[in-house]
């Protein structure tokens, strides 16, 4: 299954398998789900996940599954980096930028996400002032018109003094940020050239985002930089055992990316784990004749919320994703629009000073897990459906986990003494207290993304969706809700299926008058040539490779642009899309091209 996307969901498109049999792998803060397919037969394992070394409940899954073998395609997703950047557990990273701008990444937009607080706490850098390095470099755009142009550069005295000063602070990864390297990367090749005697893992901007804005240029090369030296690390070992078989990773827009080339840029795998769900959403919402409708993903750690759009023939306008903020920091990659919220099947539940409970965004995890594991006290989600009988007694796990009940209900009746309350009781408040929460995120992707969610279905997997799938649907008023075969392998599935992806895109940024049809296309075949050449060189026949292309546009003056699909009229398509969304068109106003994207 291959996927084309927009800012306002994504739609799939079905090819033919890549390998005789391929193995979905998501890992999970619970547990460690695999999805074996091979023709029309499926296979499912599920294994305690384990934390502080993820592989090992992959190489335990594969076990479970039987051995891999040559001409087998192993998928996964992974949260190793995800969890690295939200704690803070990092590589050291050196910035060398240009002078002037090394406290651009401190500096920011001046956003304020929470408007009203008076004691605001801004994520600490990833690259404290004392790695941060200036170089004597400025490209700025040409007066007369004519693209940019350098008009300082370091000499070569300059960069050995810099290798000297970089090697001193012994870091274990570099980011190299030049301002508008987007129109001129030979700036930072250059760079980066002369740093390549040092040994070390480099990450140009210009290679990972070659687009505009700079603030979120830069967070995304030094996120990127950042987790090199960890995912090398994990990927490395990961990719020989699981030899013969090949090994890729879930890209955050729903790509596989081979192994390798994830390890160099880990920024592109960020948001895997959920990706696998969007795509495993929608292929089981195609083989239920559903229409447009909304995915929960309710795992032991959090819930992802995501809006997609069952499968159309061509893609359509919409607007442009404001780029994705993860532990504070801006990533300008091309990723799904999923909303996250830290309420899963594992979140515990306390009461505070005042007596109000609470539920999340701490999670029990996969040990000691929910009260119900017979191995802690505190009780979870999860709990409270097993004290409401919601989930049936019995073993779980092929017979290696047996349900505490007792337990359960000892936890609940020291709650509800707390409370003045009865157990039940309780148990109803935290699943009313969750469910309000997983509401709130539907109201994010649908009402605030312009979709009226009572025209949509609910699909709920994971493995605590579909207990909540029923209430949510009535109580927000859906169409109705499905709850998928194997929901709590889900991601797994559709990491199982998911297809290559290469996004290519350029910064324009010019009239789109002043480009003709021919040179608009010659742009656009070059960008997909870039991609076409990539998947043929990775063993895919060029026949099999689906192009979609289109231009981010906006009025001039605009801040923000729409993408608008390739098309024989894109200033009528832009003017429609733009009435369609913000209930106004400004006709005699020019219209600006700011990005190419294939």
């Amino acid at each position: 299954m291959g996927w084309w996307g927009d800012g306002g969901g994504w739609a799939a498109y079905t090819l033919r398998p890549l390998a005789k049999r391929t193995i979905g792998i998501d890992t999970g803060g619970t547990f460690t789900d695999l999805v074996l397919v091979e023709g029309d037969e499926v296979r499912v394992a599920k294994v305690p996940s384990t934390p502080r070394n993820p592989a090992l409940a992959v190489l335990a899954g594969l076990e479970a599954l039987g051995e891999v073998a040559e001409g087998d395609h192993v998928i996964h997703g992974t949260t190793v980096a995800l969890n690295a950047l939200l704690t803070g557990k990092v590589g050291k990273v050196a910035l060398v930028t240009g002078k002037g701008f090394r406290d651009l990444i401190e500096i920011g937009r001046q956003e304020r996400p929470a408007i009203y607080d008076l004691h605001p706490t801004k994520p600490a850098p990833l690259v404290p002032r004392s790695l941060r390095f200036e170089v004597e470099q400025r490209t700025w755009p040409d007066p007369e018109g004519k693209g940019f142009v350098e008009v300082a550069g370091p000499t070569a005295a300059q960069l050995a003094e810099l290798r000297q000063r970089v090697a001193k602070r012994k870091p274990q990864s570099l980011a190299i940020c030049l301002l508008h390297s987007w129109a001129d990367p030979k700036s930072e090749r250059n760079v980066a050239s002369a740093l390549e005697s040092l040994d070390l893992p480099i990450t140009c901007s210009a290679a990972v985002l070659p687009q505009h804005r700079e603030v979120e240029r830069f967070s995304t090369a030094i996120v990127n930089a950042a987790l090199v030296p960890l995912m090398r690390d994990y990927l490395g070992p990961l990719e020989e055992r699981v030899s013969p078989a090949r090994l890729s990773i879930l890209q955050s827009n729903g790509g596989t990316l081979r192994s390798r080339d994830a390890a160099e840029e880990p920024v592109r795998v960020l948001l895997s784990g959920p990706a696998g769900g969007v795509v495993g959403a929608s292929r089981a919402a195609a083989e239920a004749g559903l229409g447009d409708f909304c995915a929960l993903d309710m795992g032991g750690t959090s819930t992802d919320v995501a809006f997609a759009r069952a499968a159309r023939e061509e893609p359509q306008a919409t607007r442009a994703l404001e780029p994705v903020h993860v532990a504070g920091h801006p990533i300008g990659v091309p990723t799904l629009d999923i909303h996250t919220i830290g309420c899963g099947g594992g979140s515990l539940v306390s009461v505070d000073a005042g007596g109000i409970l609470h539920v999340g965004p701490a999670s029990a995890g996969a040990d000691p897990g929910p009260a119900c594991y017979g191995k802690s006290d505190r009780v979870t989600v999860t709990d409270a459906h097993v004290l409401l009988g919601h989930i049936a007694e019995g073993p779980f796990l092929s017979g290696g986990l047996a349900l505490d009940t007792e337990q359960v209900r000892r936890s609940f009746e020291e709650l509800g003494r707390k409370l003045s309350s009865t157990a039940t009781d309780v148990a109803q408040g935290v699943l009313e207290v969750a469910r309000a929460s997983m509401r709130r995120a539907i109201g994010v992707m649908t009402m605030q993304r312009g979709h009226d969610p009572r025209g949509l279905y609910l699909v709920a997997f994971g493995g605590a969706g579909g207990l909540q799938a029923a209430a949510l649907a009535q109580s927000l008023g859906l169409r109705g809700a499905l709850v998928p075969g194997h929901p709590g392998a889900l991601s797994a599935r559709g990491m199982s299926v998911a297809e290559p992806i290469r996004d290519r895109a350029r910064t324009v940024l010019a009239p789109l008058d002043a480009l003709g049809e021919e040179e608009l296309r010659r742009s656009l075949d070059a960008l997909g040539e870039e991609g076409r050449a990539e998947l043929v060189a990775d063993g895919f026949r060029a026949d099999r490779v689906h192009l979609d292309e289109g231009y981010d546009l906006r009025y001039r003056g605009q801040s923000y642009e729409i993408f608008v699909p390739h098309g024989a009229d894109p200033a009528e398509s832009f003017h429609r899309a733009h009435e369609h969304l913000y209930g106004y068109r400004l006709a005699d106003r020019a219209i600006e091209v700011v990005c190419l994207r294939v």
